[in-house]
């Protein structure tokens, strides 16, 4: 038997919630884990960082998972969590940041998802992503929690 660790991979970011509010900012971001070997991955932590906007100090820690995206329907402590060899599991992931000082601005936003997996204590960059961030959204992030688009609109001919 070939019991080899497989790679854990995750999917695109295509639908996001945020809001920047209260000197606080939360992001919630519907991930799929899949997991290309057959031993189990172990998630133990995670975190969102905005490499371009600072360091470590500025990351925003894995809070919760919800069952609804932009609710807190089923919310549940982050806590780690097996992806089983060959499955694919979708999570939504709530991450959090006190004491922020951010507002969101038109513009782009380089995104990682970083993880603590298995027994290592590095953090690993699991996915790197850009938040669109478009004018008919920003007041929206800065005020209410609600779930966005993340795909460039399609522009009519």
């Amino acid at each position: 038997m070939n019991w080899r660790r497989g790679k854990l991979k995750l999917s695109d970011v295509r639908t996001y919630a945020a809001v920047s509010s209260g000197n606080s900012l939360i992001i919630q971001l519907p991930i799929v884990f899949f997991n290309s070997g057959a031993m189990p991955v172990l998630v133990n932590n995670l975190r969102l960082t905005f490499p371009d906007h600072g360091k470590e100090h500025t990351a925003l820690f894995f809070n919760n998972t919800v069952e609804k995206l932009a609710s807190d329907q089923g919310t549940s402590m982050a806590t780690p969590f097996p992806v089983h060899g060959g499955e694919a599991l979708l999570k939504i992931c709530g991450f959090h940041r006190s004491r922020s000082g951010f507002d969101f601005e038109v513009g782009e936003y380089n995104l990682n998802i970083e993880g603590r997996l298995d027994q290592k204590l590095d953090w690993t960059v699991l996915k790197s992503f850009t938040l669109e961030v478009r004018e008919s959204q920003v007041k929206n992030l800065n005020s209410v929690f609600i779930a966005q688009d993340n795909e460039p609109q399609l522009s009519q001919s």
